[in-house]
C-alpha cells in the first residue's frame, strides 16, 4: 500500500466517492443475481458480518444492517434453521443472546460469493492484463477504504 496521503477534500473527492458508491452498489447487485438463491443480500451481509466480526446481539445485527429488530429475529431463526447460525447466552448479560455463524454458514457464504465471481470471471477473461491489474488494486483500495468508513 503507497504512503497515506492527507489533503484537503474536494469536489473531485467528492464526485470519486459518489462513483465509488454507485459503482459498488451495482456492481454487487449485479454479481448477486445467482441463479437458484433465495436468501436477500441482508442475510449474506450478516453470514459475512458474524464470519469477520464474530458473535453479535440481534439488536447490533439489525442496526448494522438498517432493518427493525423484529425483522433481523425472523431472518436469524431462517439462518438458524438452515444450520447456518446458532444463538448462545450472552455471558455478560443473561437475558440477552449472542448469534454466531457456524461451520456450515461460513461454507454457504463461500458457495455464494464463488457463484458471485462466477458471474462475473467469464467478464474479466475479456478484459486486457492491464484492466485486470487495475481491478485488482482497486479492490485492495475498496477493502482499505470499507475498513475505514
Amino acid at each position: 500500500m503507497t504512503e497515506p496521503q492527507t489533503h484537503q477534500p474536494t469536489p473531485e473527492h467528492g464526485a470519486l466517492a459518489l462513483d465509488l458508491v454507485r459503482s459498488a452498489a451495482r456492481f454487487t447487485r449485479s454479481s448477486s443475481r445467482i441463479p437458484g438463491v433465495t436468501y436477500s443480500s441482508i442475510a449474506w451481509r450478516v453470514l459475512a458480518d458474524l464470519e469477520r466480526d464474530g458473535a453479535s446481539r440481534i439488536t447490533e445485527l439489525a442496526q448494522t444492517q438498517r432493518v427493525t429488530q423484529p425483522t433481523m429475529t425472523t431472518l436469524v431463526q431462517r439462518l438458524e434453521g438452515e444450520g447456518w447460525v446458532v444463538r448462545a447466552p450472552d455471558a455478560r448479560d443473561g437475558r440477552a443472546t449472542l448469534v454466531s455463524v457456524t461451520d456450515a454458514g461460513v461454507s454457504a457464504l463461500a458457495a455464494y460469493r464463488e457463484g458471485a465471481a462466477a458471474l462475473v470471471t467469464p467478464v474479466l477473461t475479456r478484459l486486457s492484463d492491464a484492466d485486470r491489474a487495475v481491478l485488482a488494486r482497486a479492490a485492495e483500495l475498496m477493502l482499505h477504504i470499507a475498513d475505514e468508513v
